[in-house]
């Protein structure tokens, strides 16, 4: 995996344009400053690969029964993440679906019949300001599980070509929505990199691409002992002393779910946990209610028995102290969740946790562990490097969108004026000598204000620290 750099342009072919990137830290884009560009046609070659190109909507009853195949082709396409699991959108439609939604998903089949591409979208029945009904379309799970690096699934030979498909298939449609909203977009993408190419207009489709959230990622590509070593002696020490007092001194033990348990146990003392984490920094998350527990327990019920999920807690006792939520898929190791007691705060239990989890992926040669979104402090104690999701719409040209993209664009720049994101730390503000046991409440929505001058806000991802 490469090292996230800014840069100052995408790369473009010979005779299109290129465009520029927005600045690292530009969270809030008014819409005088969106990228703007328009949906058109691709070069003749293109264009025939295209033609042979079948789209159609799957039922809900075709969507539960491809599992395998809807695997399988995950694995042989350009964007394999986690979020685009059959699994993951089957529980969260199974859990969330209701009178306001119905599933969008489009399939392509090439001139052989073969399943080339999947675009895994949902309609979602909304409102501006209570009067106006629209109808969203939007990548599955994007609400209520705040997914990343979401794409459509499409092999390499296809991706552009099937997007391509796609695109001409909603215009022909559009009788079916009134906009398109994605979020969560990774940034090496098939639907970023076509829909910022800047090919010519056709139908008077606005696209409208800003930065959502930056998301930190480690690349295993060493043993523990030598990405210790990155560090300076003190970092190092000071992390190899908590280990110490706490797994030998205090002897507190370490536990990881089995795919043989049964984990609803284990996934209750996780929302509660983080639930009295959210409690002692005054914090409201959405990480709670019995829906979402019903969503997490379904998920993990699909996936331990591939061991594909990490579920770790240390106890003191009976008392769990902190736990991690990770996904493991596709020779990554996916940081989704976590939970603090008070008193794993005061042992340095949650620095002490990551860095076991850390060790064991890279002991089982993983090739990357993903923080996913938040680009909170803590985080870069452990890694320097990012991606970034990205969020896109496209707009119809009518009065309805005209009206819902200014009062879009008015309401960022009213919510950047009195939000701010926590940000903890010693007076210097160095992650080096602070205690790193600042749980982040990546996959939730919190609400806080905090009146420090020198907090900063990232409202477009909708996280703040935990």
């Amino acid at each position: 995996m490469r090292s996230h750099t800014a840069q100052n342009g995408t790369e473009a072919k010979s005779g299109e344009k290129t465009v520029p990137r927005s600045p690292e830290n530009d969270w809030i884009a008014r819409p005088t400053r969106l990228l703007k560009t328009r949906i058109g046609q691709r070069p003749a070659a293109q264009i025939k690969l295209m033609e042979d190109i079948s789209i159609v909507r799957i039922s809900d009853i075709q969507f539960i029964k491809m599992r395998e195949e809807w695997n399988s082709l995950l694995e042989r396409s350009l964007t394999n993440e986690m979020f685009l699991l059959w699994e993951w959108i089957y529980s969260w439609w199974d859990v969330f679906k209701d009178g306001n939604r119905e599933l969008y998903i489009l399939c392509g089949k090439n001139s052989r019949g073969e399943m080339i591409g999947l675009a895994p979208f949902y309609l979602q029945k909304s409102s501006v300001l209570g009067i106006v009904r629209r109808h969203i379309l939007r990548l599955c799970s994007s609400l209520e599980t705040y997914p990343d690096h979401l794409d459509i699934i499409a092999t390499e030979d296809y991706g552009e070509s099937f997007l391509e498909a796609v695109l001409k298939y909603l215009i022909q449609n559009d009788q079916d929505w009134d906009l398109i909203k994605l979020e969560g977009v990774c940034e090496n993408s098939i639907i970023k990199r076509y829909l910022t190419s800047a090919p010519p207009k056709v139908k008077k489709l606005l696209v409208t691409s800003v930065p959502d959230s930056k998301c930190p990622y480690l690349v295993i590509d060493r043993s523990f002992e030598d990405y210790l070593k990155s560090f300076s002696a003190k970092k190092r020490q000071t992390l190899l002393r908590k280990r110490r007092v706490l797994m030998n001194r205090e002897k507190a033990v370490f536990k990881k779910v089995q795919r043989d348990e049964e984990p609803e146990k284990y996934i209750r003392e996780l929302f509660a946990l983080h639930g009295e984490r959210a409690r002692q920094k005054g914090i409201r998350t959405t990480f709670s209610g019995e829906n979402l527990i019903a969503f997490h327990k379904k998920i993990v019920h699909l996936l331990l028995k591939d061991d594909k999920v990490v579920l770790a807690f240390l106890y003191n006792g009976f008392n769990p102290l902190v736990s991690y939520y990770c996904i493991k898929h596709n020779k990554k190791v996916y940081y989704y969740q976590a939970g603090l007691s008070q008193e794993g705060e005061r042992k340095s239990a949650g620095t002490v946790l990551f860095s076991l989890l850390l060790e064991d992926a890279f002991a089982e040669k993983y090739k990357e562990f993903d923080f996913l979104r938040g680009s909170e402090e803590y985080k870069s104690f452990w890694t320097k490097n990012y991606r970034e999701n990205y969020s896109i719409a496209l707009r119809k040209d009518n009065v309805t969108n005209r009206m819902a993209y200014s009062l879009d664009g008015l309401w960022r720049y009213v919510l950047s004026r009195f939000h701010r994101t926590y940000k903890p730390g010693g007076p210097n503000g160095k992650a080096e000598d602070r205690e790193m046991e600042h749980i982040q409440d990546d996959h939730s929505s919190t609400e806080k204000i905090i009146s420090s001058r020198n907090s900063e806000i990232d409202l477009s991802s909708s996280r703040d620290l935990f």
